[in-house]
């Protein structure tokens, strides 16, 4: 694609070597996604079906008046990923995009090669199809925060309408904090074992309440809150895009990678996107604007490799730069440590994964009010419960750090896991190109465990963890600590400050909630991307719509995230271009 400057489409057409889209482009024959009269220009080209691209090409579409693509690289789910005890399996198939972390001293060190998986959902509905379908949105102050950082519009007050209006709460509380006439259904989960139930009662002895962690409180203990239907996984593009895939002006093109941003670098305005199909190239123009909505790693690169980011990485692999922006600087994530612990288990697959509960402490400070640093994730099994075919894979689990948990496939001995979840880590990564080349995987630093104070935060943690196997309400199933000590750490004496510490670097992996790669900002943040209205920066008629742009690390999980972030950005989008007929 050349790099010169186009006053319309016709221009466009005369100079580009992409083939432009006509009218009979494509018809599809597979699935309930049919691409039919293809046009050459939309109003709205959204690129990712991300729960948030999910939730703009729903609102958008609303207006008749409006021609909406959706473009998504990978294919619709299939009947497997329904069924919500496979989560772990699919962390590891064709519905993600397969990432690795870059091989770094400070973590992963029982991974192969010493590489975390990063896993990322391809696919119709993103990361809906490959997670563990937990809805958590956060803490009122990690949104109070966002907005005094310079981001008016976000605080907890302003977003909470967005969270509702999505949301179709089968949970049975009435606080005022959830909706019940959205797309997205949030229940408990169908079956609650006898073992989930006596963890929860473990909490409670330990004097954490039980709380609606989605509601004025977050601190405490509670059933999960799943995004499930009928007992089966609900993916965003159940929820928001099958209810309105017959609209007219409303199109949904799968299998089709976007691999640019078109950007006329004279006026610094997007105008359209360049995608690759069934290995033919192809162009949309978009009128009114381009949206970015493919998710914390996707989103990133896809900007770079359109000359927006860095000027120094984008040189270095021979962009042309169009804008440069700290683009990948900043990638802060959660990360995850396993204690495990014995019982009798009961097994039931309407598990989500197998998550049953979530537990949210401070590890120094008890008080109501506190902001968590620590989520507990109680899981029926462990990472030897399905004889290494799943979870492991998932993991990444090199053969050493595996063996301990070979006692546990024979089914003599039931388990179940405690995930500790660092929800606020000061460690922070990065992630750059190694080429022009977008079919090339980007490198990324995750830095886990760098800082000393991420490391003890979860070290407090493991020690609550063992309080709790040790509370009345454990003792009478006969809990206890898994004690076979992992090799690496073995001489450092099991059980104490430094064999955790050890084990931490060892086993502990991302949790998957990469944020801030696009960072939200005022123009005076040097590692700002896009401003509150989510515009990128020096780039007209381009935003960025997906948890890429969440500025602070949060006590909530991305998919909850990304709908309200997408509700948000429809609104204002309507807003903004109702003003300007």
């Amino acid at each position: 694609m050349g790099e010169g400057s186009f006053e319309n489409l016709n221009d466009f057409e005369k100079q580009s070597n992409v083939d432009s889209i006509n009218d009979d482009f494509l018809s599809e024959t597979k699935g309930r996604y049919k691409a039919k009269n293809i046009l050459n220009q939309y109003d709205f080209v959204i690129v990712g079906s991300s729960p948030a691209g999910c939730v703009l090409a729903n609102r958008l579409s609303e207006n008749p008046e409006w021609k909406v693509l959706l473009l998504e690289a990978g294919e619709r789910e299939n009947l497997f990923v329904k069924i919500p005890v496979f989560a772990a399996y699919f962390q590891s198939t064709s519905y993600t995009w397969n990432y690795l972390a870059e091989r770094q001293n400070y973590s992963c060190r029982g991974m192969e090669d010493q590489r975390c998986g990063m896993p990322r959902g391809k696919g119709l509905g993103g990361s809906t199809l490959i997670n563990y379908m937990m809805y958590v949105r956060g803490n009122r102050d990690d949104f109070d925060r966002w907005a005094t950082q310079g981001n008016p519009g976000w605080s907890f007050d302003d977003v909470l309408p967005y969270f509702k209006k999505s949301e179709r709460s089968l949970l049975g509380t009435k606080n005022g904090y959830h909706g019940t006439s959205g797309p997205l259904d949030v229940s408990y989960v169908p079956f609650k074992s006898e073992m989930a139930r006596g963890f929860v009662s473990a909490l409670q002895e330990l004097g954490m309440p039980l709380v609606d962690y989605d509601g004025e409180k977050q601190l405490g203990v509670s059933f999960l809150h799943a995004n499930l239907r009928n007992g089966q996984r609900l993916s965003a593009s159940t929820a928001f895009l099958e209810p309105v895939e017959q609209r007219p002006n409303l199109h949904i093109l799968t299998g089709s990678r976007v691999t640019k941003v078109l950007i006329d670098p004279r006026t610094k305005a997007a105008y359209g996107v360049e995608f690759i199909r069934k290995r033919s190239r192809y162009a949309v123009i978009a009128k009114k604007e381009v949206i970015l909505s493919a998710g914390g790693l996707q989103t990133p690169q896809l900007l770079m490799l359109s000359g927006v980011g860095p000027k120094e990485q984008l040189e270095k692999v021979r962009i042309p730069v169009i804008q440069d922006l700290p683009v990948g600087k900043v990638l802060p994530a959660s990360y995850v440590e396993c204690n495990k612990s014995i019982f009798t288990r009961e097994r039931n697959i309407d598990y989500p994964g197998g998550v049953e509960v979530l537990g949210f402490i401070n590890t120094l400070n008890t008080s109501r009010d506190a902001v968590p640093d620590i989520e507990l994730i109680f899981v029926n099994g462990s990472p030897g419960s399905d004889h290494g075919s799943g979870i492991r894979r998932g993991l990444r689990l090199s053969d050493e750090t595996y063996e301990r948990y070979l006692p546990l496939e024979s089914g003599d001995i039931d388990t179940f896991t405690v995930n500790l979840v660092l929800l606020h880590p000061k460690s922070k990564g990065y992630m750059e190109l190694k080429s022009d080349n977008p079919f090339q995987w980007p490198k990324f630093y995750t830095n886990f465990l760098k800082e000393e104070e991420d490391l003890e935060t979860l070290v407090r943690g493991i020690k609550r963890v063992i309080n709790i196997v040790d509370t009345p309400a454990m003792k009478r199933y006969g809990a206890r600590l898994h004690n076979i000590p992992m090799r690496a750490c073995a001489l450092l004496g099991h059980g104490t400050d430094d064999y955790w510490r050890c084990a931490l670097r060892t086993q502990a992996t991302s949790m998957y909630h990469q944020t801030a790669t696009c960072k939200m900002g005022p123009e005076s943040d040097p590692e700002a991307v896009v401003s509150p209205q989510l515009r990128v920066y020096g780039i007209s008629n381009l935003r960025v719509a997906d948890v890429s742009i969440v500025p602070v690390t949060l006590s909530g999980h991305p998919a909850a995230l990304a709908y309200m972030i997408g509700e948000k950005l429809a609104d204002m989008i309507k807003e903004e271009w109702t003003k300007s007929r």
